[in-house]
């Protein structure tokens, strides 16, 4: 919700506007913001300047960088092993499949009639029998 600002006015020591004006410029800040971010503060007001901000974002740097650097230990580890199981693995593909280049096809295997592993269901069942049985 925005609230409504008003002018306010106050005379102050000399002494202080210069400090004030020394601590805008360290930020490169207009003093009223500085005077601002005070007043804010004695009030106990939560205002998201962008020091705050900034000191925020600079306290969690180091945990997200860590983080990151975990994860790419994580993925590089999932790489190595998904690597090692497609050198193990070959597997049998039609010619008109395409694959990834990664992955290897290997030869079909040369099955006899007897064999094929497409046969029907009741060529599986009854297979076994004399041609007379069947």
């Amino acid at each position: 919700m925005m609230t409504e600002e008003v002018m306010v006015s106050c005379q102050i020591p000399q002494d202080w506007k210069r400090q004030i004006e020394q601590i805008a410029a360290q930020r490169k800040k207009q003093s009223a913001q500085i005077i601002y971010e005070a007043i804010a503060q004695y009030l106990g007001e939560d205002i998201q300047t962008v020091d705050n901000r900034l000191l925020a974002l600079e306290k969690e740097m180091p945990t997200l960088q860590k983080e990151v650097t975990q994860l790419n230990t994580t993925v590089k580890n999932l790489q190595e092993k998904l690597q090692a199981a497609a050198s193990i693995i070959t597997i049998s593909y039609p010619p008109s499949v395409n694959l990834p280049q990664n992955v290897q096809k290997s030869q079909p295997t040369d099955y006899n009639d007897d064999d094929f592993p497409d046969d029907e269901p009741d060529e599986i069942l009854y297979g076994f029998l004399e041609p007379e049985d069947r």
